[in-house]
Formats: structure tokens, C-alpha cells, sequence
């Protein structure tokens, strides 16, 4: 008896054992593995990449519209075959519906599973060099849908770390696509789909002259399996790069059966107008849809010239819209004329006071919201212009976002109304030009800082830790930065730049330059993750003050 108690000792030990070595493997392991990840992660975090670019769900086509073209798109991205050309290029006029169709195929590929990447150009975004940001974007999305990709992308910026910011665009390609992907091992997964939109919106020809010398590339060697869907307006820069290449598949939203579009219109104008709460006969519908000429947009604008409001006759409006002549862009055109004039109401003062708004926000280096914008005109010089924005922005809705909330960045519903402003053969009376607008926003840039600046805004307990270190920091931003004074800190130099040269806005800027702020504005930029921009800020404005200087003594 004593034997065999011995012998269950002994067996019972040695499990015993074997547990906790299996134990002390498997804590050692997750350690290993916990430190990979963690080594993964910050090497991917630190790819200059661009926020707030994807995927809008708000945007996708109304449903049972537009099947058609969505259902060409899908089998081309499910074709198998290897002949199959990689990039679907969807082109057309503006108002056509490029980018609703853009985002439903995203929506669409993000629900079967086979999203990659969604990228979406904004031409109010220009200042943010999205152009350069586009193949790092996308290389993180497609790391972060693939473990494989993940592991190869962070250790090919750990080893080479000065490309975590480059702006080389063919090296970006290279380094971050083509590369990975060759080194992937097995056999791929079913075809992903990366969709980029609006490329026409990326800034001047210069910024997506190597995107383009990229995606036309006959030796591109791209990913078997990657499908691009890409659209635009099918200007010159762009037209010259696809139209011709056999691995662009290039479709016109201009050259699709009328009938189909105008079915798709009709079915849109009903829909929106009864949500609307406009009764119209469905031959009225049925007009409307054939004045549209195709577009969506003017579509759109129809819908909401028509919505039931206070002194408003329904039938009067429907036969002004009816009334207006013209076709395409002209048709598109008249329509923002004759809602403006409506908005307007000829009253000179009005007239001024939007030109004056708009002039502003098309200028600023990017989207404020109304609050923001109010903060700036309070320090404009002009007293005529120390109105709210909303007296004018709260009747704009059917041209702008943010018009209802003062929080939320003021941007076009539709890239061309911007368009239709800056062009005063097409707006008439509407026109915004530049004027003085880069002086008014230097300057109420400048008081901004002398007003909101101060010692240790964020009221951190210590600055001897890394920003990283503070864990309620972003709240701590938002609190106590509101949104003009980080404007004012990042752009009033490039405001500064753009003006001629006044003696009362030199004597602001040597304010800022040579007192303290100019420490508490580069702890602004700092907590806020823009540092880098502080030596450009100040090269430009000593290059301002040098040449203004020289020209008064000349």
C-alpha cells in the first residue's frame, strides 16, 4: 500500500511539473506575442496616413437605382479571369452620380467580406497633400483586413524607418504594395476590392501626375487579386492616362442608356419628394426626371427648390423649374442660379453678405465649422462683417453640410457648386473672388493667438512626459483649443503669405514673433501633433516680412 501511495506521489509530481512548465511556455509565448504586436503596432502607427477619407454609408445610391452599372462593376470584380483588366475606371460630368456609386460598391464589398480600402479625394482638402497620402492609406487598410500583410508592411517600415513619411509616391508603391504582396506565401484569397474616389478632386495636375504614371503603367505588376475601382471627371490629365491602356477598363456614366437613367431619376425624385412631404403627380415626377438631363444632382436640387415652406406654391416653383432652358453643366448652372436668386431675393445687402461668407469659407485652408467661422469674423476689420455666418449658412442647406450644427465643419454638398462660384461667366452676380480675404484672415488669425495663446493651455500637470504618456490628453485639446485658435496656429502664416504687405498686420505678427506666445503657440502645435509645421510657419513669414520690407523702401 505504501508502495503504490508512493508511486501515485511521484506520477502526481511529475504532472504537476509538466503543468506548470506547460504554463511558464505559454505565458512566455504570449509575452512573444504580445511583444510582436506591440512592436507591429507602432511601427504601422506611424505611417503617415490620412484620416476620414473612407467610406460614407450616407452617400451610397438609393436602393433599387443605378443597378445597372453596380451589377457591370460586380461581375467585373468577381471575374476570375486572369485577362481581366485590374482597374475599372468609372468617368463622367460632374452631377452624374460618380461618387454615390463609388461608395454603394465600397458598402457592397465591405458586406461580402472583400473591402480593402476606400479612399475618397475632397477638393477642401488640398492643404492636407492627400495625394501623397494615398498608397500609405491604402497599404494599412489592406494590412489591417491581413495578418500576413500586417507582420511583412510593419517590418518593412521597422527596417527603414525614414519611410514611414516619405512623399516619394513610386517608392510608397513599391515599398508598400508591390513588395508585400510578392512576399506573401500560399495562394491568394478571393479578389479585394480598393476604391478611390474623385481623383480629379486630389489638387492641380502636378499632385497625381506620378498616381497616374503608376496606375497607367503598362509593368505595373499589380497584386493579382487587387481590383481598383476608380473614378472622375474625364478631364484632359486623367483621360490621357486610362482611356487607352488595356489593363483600365473605362466606363462613361454619359454613354448609359438614357432610359435606364432616367428610370433611376424618376425613382429618386419620387422617393425624395414624398420624405419631403411635396405632393406631385407621378407625370410631374415623370417630367422632372426628363428635364435632368441625367443629373443627379440637379435631381437633388429640383427635390429641394420644391419642399413645402412658408409662402411657397408648389406648382409655381415646378413650372420655374420646368421654364429654364439648357443642358448638362448649363442645366446644372441654372439651377444653382435660380436657388441662389430665390435665396437671395435681390436684396444688395444680402447679396453681400454671401459673397462675403463664402468667400471665407472657399478660402480658409480647411473646413470650419460655424462657430469657428463666427470666433474669425469677430477680429475681421471691417464692422459690416461682424455678423453670424448663420444669417446666411442657415438657408443654405441644399448647397452645404454643417449648415445646422455649429460644430460641424461647413463643406459643398457637391464639388460643383464651388465650381459654379469661381467661375464668373457661369455665376453672374454670384461670383466669389479672392479680394482682400487672405489679409482679413491673417489678421483675425493673428488676434486669435494674442487673445486665446497662454502658459500651459491644456493645464497638463507636467511637461517632462512624452504626450503620449498624458491619457486624457485629446480631451484636454478639446476642451481647452477650440477649433479657430488651432486654425489661426496652423495657417496664419500661409494666410500671412498670401496678402500684401500693411504695416498694422507686420506689427502683429513681430507681436507674436518676438514675445512669449511665440513659445505658447509652438506648445499649441506640439500637444496637438503639428510641430512640424512651426519652421515652415516662421520661413514664410520671414520671407514675407524680407520681400514686403524691400518693396516699401524700393
Amino acid at each position: 500500500m505504501l508502495k503504490e501511495t508512493g508511486t501515485k506521489v511521484t506520477n502526481y509530481n511529475s504532472k504537476l511539473d509538466q503543468l506548470m512548465q506547460d504554463l511558464r511556455d505559454l505565458a512566455l509565448l504570449d509575452v512573444q506575442v504580445g511583444v510582436q504586436q506591440i512592436r507591429e503596432d507602432f511601427s504601422l502607427d506611424s505611417l503617415v496616413c490620412a484620416g476620414q477619407v473612407g467610406l460614407i454609408k450616407g452617400k451610397k445610391c438609393l436602393d433599387g437605382t443605378r443597378n445597372e452599372i453596380l451589377n457591370e462593376i460586380l461581375d467585373w470584380i468577381n471575374n476570375a479571369d486572369p485577362a481581366t483588366p485590374p482597374i475599372f475606371w468609372l468617368h463622367g460630368q460632374a452631377g452624374r452620380g460618380k461618387s454615390a456609386i463609388a461608395h454603394t460598391i465600397a458598402l457592397q464589398a465591405q458586406n461580402l467580406g472583400i473591402l480593402g480600402s476606400c479612399f475618397c479625394f475632397n477638393r477642401t482638402r488640398h492643404h492636407e497633400g492627400l495625394h501623397v497620402k494615398l498608397f500609405t492609406t491604402i497599404a494599412r487598410h489592406l494590412a489591417d483586413r491581413d495578418l500576413r500583410l500586417r507582420q511583412i508592411l510593419a517590418e518593412v517600415i521597422a527596417n527603414d524607418y525614414s519611410l514611414r513619411d516619405t512623399a516619394d509616391v513610386a517608392e510608397q508603391w513599391q515599398k508598400f504594395i508591390l513588395e508585400p504582396f510578392s512576399q506573401l506565401e500560399g495562394p491568394l484569397s478571393r479578389n479585394v476590392v480598393v476604391v478611390i474616389d474623385a481623383l480629379d478632386e486630389s489638387g492641380a495636375e502636378a499632385t497625381r501626375r506620378d498616381i497616374l504614371r503608376i496606375l497607367a503603367a503598362r509593368d505595373a505588376q499589380l497584386p493579382a487579386n487587387i481590383r481598383i475601382v476608380l473614378t472622375s471627371r474625364p478631364i484632359m490629365d486623367i483621360r490621357q492616362a486610362l482611356l487607352v491602356n488595356q489593363h483600365v477598363q473605362a466606363r462613361s456614366l454619359d454613354d448609359i442608356e438614357a432610359e435606364s437613367v432616367t428610370r433611376d431619376i424618376t425613382r429618386y425624385i419620387s422617393t425624395t419628394l414624398k420624405e419631403l412631404g411635396a405632393a406631385f403627380s407621378d407625370k410631374d415626377v415623370e417630367h422632372l426626371a426628363a428635364k435632368s438631363n441625367g443629373l443627379f444632382e440637379w435631381a437633388r436640387l429640383a427635390c429641394d427648390f420644391l419642399r413645402p415652406r412658408i409662402g411657397v406654391i408648389a406648382n409655381e416653383r415646378f413650372r420655374k423649374i420646368m421654364s429654364h432652358a439648357g443642358d448638362g453643366a448649363n442645366l446644372l448652372d441654372g439651377m444653382y442660379t435660380m436657388s441662389l436668386k430665390d435665396l437671395i431675393q435681390g436684396d444688395a445687402d444680402v447679396l453681400e453678405r454671401f459673397r462675403s461668407v463664402m468667400r471665407q469659407i472657399m478660402w480658409s485652408k480647411e473646413p470650419l465649422s460655424m462657430g469657428a467661422l463666427d470666433a474669425m469674423r469677430s477680429k475681421f476689420t471691417g464692422e459690416d462683417d461682424h455678423f453670424p455666418v448663420g444669417i446666411i449658412l442657415g438657408y443654405m442647406a441644399s448647397f452645404l453640410t454643417g449648415t445646422t450644427d455649429t460644430s460641424t465643419p461647413v463643406r459643398p454638398l457637391h464639388a460643383s457648386f464651388y465650381d459654379f462660384l469661381l467661375d464668373k461667366t457661369r455665376s453672374g452676380e454670384f461670383f466669389i473672388d479672392e479680394a482682400d480675404v487672405h489679409h482679413e484672415l491673417a489678421l483675425s488669425s493673428l488676434c486669435v493667438m494674442q487673445d486665446g495663446l497662454r502658459f500651459n493651455i491644456c493645464g497638463l500637470e507636467t511637461s517632462y512626459v512624452r504626450n503620449s504618456a498624458v491619457g486624457d490628453l485629446e480631451m484636454k485639446i478639446e476642451k481647452n483649443i477650440p477649433l479657430h485658435l488651432l486654425y489661426s496656429c496652423r495657417f496664419w502664416a500661409t494666410h500671412l503669405h498670401d496678402s500684401t504687405f500693411d504695416t498694422d498686420l507686420a506689427k502683429h505678427v513681430m507681436d507674436i514673433v518676438t514675445g512669449e506666445r511665440i513659445l505658447f503657440w509652438m506648445e499649441v502645435l506640439g500637444v496637438c501633433k503639428c510641430i512640424g509645421e512651426a519652421y515652415r510657419a516662421l520661413i514664410s513669414a520671414e520671407g514675407w516680412m524680407q520681400v514686403s520690407i524691400l518693396y516699401c523702401t524700393s
